[in-house]
């Protein structure tokens, strides 16, 4: 969970929010400046603590400045409950009637109660927990930069997503994941890929290990016959995605599409360990282990496959054609016959 991502919303209180802290706080979960600003006005106003016993679960003695001791209400979990403003203590009607307590400005609060965790608010439709390392940022003044990345590292997500989602919009209709799309492309085709290209190539300057665009990309360079750079995305993206079945998939027919029997053997061999019971993925490295000239392994792959899936079609013939190439009914398939 990151440091920001502890502002809850629930439900809003009619009197909230009352003061300038609480609708900082209020507005904090999506608005930075107003991070910034809530944090300043944490240290600067006033802010309430429970001091009796009436009440929770528990009570904790902490020592003030000036060796002056009190006790304070401690939740059952460990943290100190803290309010924004007297009416906080009795959101929802938890706290029944009055109850002692005691008014610091928050600098003093958390420079004198150091090393523990606050809830504020704990019973409002807006509360955030204040754990100890957040608290020491706050007081050094480091909350303000982190704040500053954060914002930063959002802009960029944000950029992100726009380019990815424009990317995938330019490829519709013209890509088929998990299979070879054969429409003939249209010059206006054409740019909308290349142009997704550039995209994806956008996206992975933001985020370097993004698997995702290079399984895009490298159905764009498919489709546009760049089958060498198709194959080189695949091979990044398999190195980062180690559970996907189709990554080695797509690698293994780009390898046949340049010939290298080798590497198409590898990758499909690498989709089965993926996805041991996948029978299309067993007819892919039936065929290829045939175009290398592994007849008897072919045959055992595809009898698998044929069992796991009876009346699948593309199996069959690829069955018919193994069983044809050992009687020397046939000749032998090709690369180019393998990846019609």
């Amino acid at each position: 969970m990151g440091l920001f991502d502890i502002f809850k919303k629930k439900k809003t209180e009619l009197t909230f929010p009352e003061n300038e802290l609480e609708k900082c706080l209020m507005q904090a979960a999506s608005n930075f400046s107003a991070q910034k600003e809530f944090y300043q006005k944490l240290l600067e106003n006033q802010l309430y603590i429970l001091t009796n016993e009436n009440s929770i679960s528990g009570i904790g003695n902490q020592t003030l400045e000036n060796d002056v001791t009190i006790q304070c209400v401690i939740f059952e979990n460990g943290q100190i409950p803290i309010f924004t403003s007297i009416n906080r203590i009795f959101d929802k009607g938890i706290i029944p009637k009055m109850v002692p307590y005691l008014s610091l400005e928050g600098q003093v609060l958390f420079e004198t109660l150091n090393g523990v965790t606050f809830i504020l608010n704990p019973y409002s439709d807006f509360t955030k927990e204040l754990i100890p390392e957040e608290i020491e940022n706050l007081l050094n003044g480091k909350i303000y930069n982190k704040i500053d990345e954060l914002e930063l590292e959002n802009k960029k997500n944000q950029e992100f997503n726009e380019i990815f989602e424009r990317a995938g919009k330019k490829q519709e209709g013209l890509i088929l994941l998990g299979g070879y799309h054969k429409k003939e492309l249209k010059d206006s085709d054409k740019l909308k890929l290349e142009e997704s290209i550039k995209d994806f190539k956008k996206c992975l300057e933001i985020v370097p290990e993004h698997w995702q665009s290079m399984i895009l990309m490298s159905k764009a360079l498919q489709r546009l016959e760049r089958h060498k750079e198709a194959l080189e995305q695949l091979e990044f993206a398999f190195k980062l995605e180690l559970e996907n079945h189709i990554i080695p998939m797509e690698a293994s027919l780009e390898a046949m599409h340049l010939k290298d029997i080798d590497k198409a053997i590898f990758y499909s061999e690498e989709s089965l360990k993926r996805s041991p019971n996948d029978f299309a993925l067993l007819g892919n490295h039936a065929m290829n282990l045939l175009v290398a000239k592994k007849d008897q392994e072919a045959k055992a792959i595809i009898d698998k496959a044929i069992k796991l899936q009876p009346n699948d079609s593309i199996n069959k013939n690829i069955e018919a054609i193994i069983n044809d190439v050992i009687s020397e009914k046939r000749t032998r398939p090709t690369f180019e016959d393998a990846i019609k």
